[in-house]
């Protein structure tokens, strides 16, 4: 009696219904859910699956698929699948991101630095207020998810970010320097290791107060900047020894005491490429090269200006180093040399008939773009190799009856004996124009000259009077 009794008891603790095919179990005797064949709902209490050694489960008969235990020998939920028994793993949920929507996120400040963990990644919600502090990035990465809201603002004096010596990684991240001592960058880096990535959406925004713009970056292996918007009294400064710095699609206004992007006097770079920019503000310079800035190789393309004073300063489309190519205002970049003789009184000598000697006499330089122009040479001084085209136009006289003659060019001091131009046989004194053009390839220093020789024994020298020689890509 006493076992009914209790059974009883226990029984209106719970409520069991049943709904068609789905069973629910619960105390406030709601409908189970239609998609579960056992509904258990409680707020209190759970589920507790039966619980043996690793002996008493092996003492069960062929367990099917899917059936669970709690080992108590090893302290694992167990589940039968296929021919064994399986742990299932639990390992703690770990992740790299800190969300950051207050000061009070960040590591605490020291001495008004705010050292981020070089492990994390820090997901900015909102622009927080850091003032009057500065972050060192340390290595940790910064990201948004809206580049015009998402970021950091600090009154700070200097950068309002901050790193040396380790790889930077932004990304839709807006900085707002908010006093006129304050900028937005200050990314170091001497171990020619590191990079330095500001991607799409990465914003240096003044709010109405003037400051020291964007900010520098120094060194790094490479600096990559792509699809930012910089709305700055000064742009950005690259120094140190880099290996590329690459810039494109970048939107640059505001500029009012600088430049859109500059490269320091400090500078020793191997590659720079910026193709695509849009810089958009009245006067000032778009892209500078200070003296004493080292470049190997510079490349312009499609970059456009709207109300810049000074669109490029520190070099032009001809200077060797550099590949200019469809950027507003500027022209491409080509290679043209041209020298020129007139009135000239120098006798060639020609020793040897049929022997090509260069023709003596003082020239005049009339075009130098990357070429150099001494007497009758002229230097190629591009770092590309270019296939010039090769015009000369050759004046004199015969200097005795039936004598003829031959030009032809020689590419660093041999003669290049095909094609030629030559004179019929001539009576003394007849003058004469031979016009050659041929075709050369031309790396950096290659240089060329215009050479004649005499086809019979009638001279032994000759004065050409007019010399017109250029060469161009």
């Amino acid at each position: 009696m006493f076992k009914k009794i209790a059974f009883a008891a226990v029984m209106l603790l719970f409520f069991v219904s049943s709904f068609a095919q789905s069973v629910a179990i619960n105390k406030d005797g709601s409908a189970p859910n239609a998609k579960a064949m056992l509904d258990i709902a409680s707020t209190t209490s759970g589920l507790l699956i039966p619980r043996m050694t690793t002996t008493q489960r092996d003492a069960i008969t062929t367990p099917p698929n899917g059936l669970q235990i709690y080992n108590t020998t090893t302290n694992k939920l167990e589940v039968y699948r296929s021919t064994r028994w399986e742990a299932a793993t639990f390992t703690n949920p770990t992740t790299n991101l800190v969300y950051v929507s207050a000061l009070s996120d960040l590591p605490t400040p020291s001495s008004n630095v705010i050292t981020l963990d070089a492990t994390k990644m820090y997901v900015f919600s909102g622009i927080v207020d850091i003032s009057p502090n500065y972050i060192n990035t340390n290595g940790a990465n910064l990201k948004g998810n809206d580049p015009s809201k998402d970021g950091v603002m600090s009154t700070v004096s200097g950068a309002v970010l901050r790193s040396t010596g380790v790889s930077v990684f932004m990304e839709n991240f807006a900085v707002i320097p908010a006093s006129a001592s304050t900028k937005g960058y200050d990314f170091a880096d001497a171990t020619g290791t590191k990079f330095c990535n500001l991607f799409s959406g990465c914003s240096v925004v003044e709010i109405g107060i003037p400051t020291l713009g964007v900010g520098q970056i120094s060194g790094f292996q490479a600096i990559t900047t792509i699809k930012n918007y910089w709305n700055c009294t000064d742009g950005i400064k690259i120094t140190g020894n880099v290996g590329k710095f690459a810039s494109a699609f970048n939107f640059i206004i505001g500029v009012t005491a600088g430049c859109g992007i500059e490269f320091l006097s400090g500078l020793t770079i191997n590659d720079i490429d910026l193709s695509n920019n849009y810089f958009i503000y009245t006067g000032q310079t778009g892209v500078k090269v200070n003296a004493g800035a080292s470049v190997d190789r510079g490349r312009m393309t499609t970059n456009m200006f709207r109300g810049v004073t000074t669109y490029i300063t520190g070099f032009n489309s001809y200077t060797p180093a550099w590949e200019l190519r469809q950027n507003t205002y500027i022209p491409n970049t080509r290679a043209t040399g041209a020298l020129n003789m007139t009135s000239n009184a120098t006798a060639t000598s020609l020793p040897v008939v049929g022997t090509y000697y260069k023709i003596a006499g003082t020239t005049t330089a009339s075009k130098q773009l990357r070429f150099t122009a001494a007497n009758n040479r002229l230097t190629y001084t591009g770092k590309d190799s270019i296939t010039g085209k090769v015009l000369v136009i050759v004046n004199g006289r015969t200097p005795a009856n039936n004598t003829d003659f031959t030009i032809t060019i020689a590419k660093n001091g041999t003669v290049i004996t095909s094609p030629t131009t030559s004179t019929d046989a001539s009576s003394n004194n007849q003058s004469f124009q031979l016009v050659f053009a041929t075709e050369v390839d031309l790396g950096i220093n290659d240089y060329i000259e215009v050479f004649i020789r005499t086809n019979n024994s009638s001279t032994s020298t000759i004065t050409i009077s007019g010399l017109q020689f250029r060469i161009n890509d």
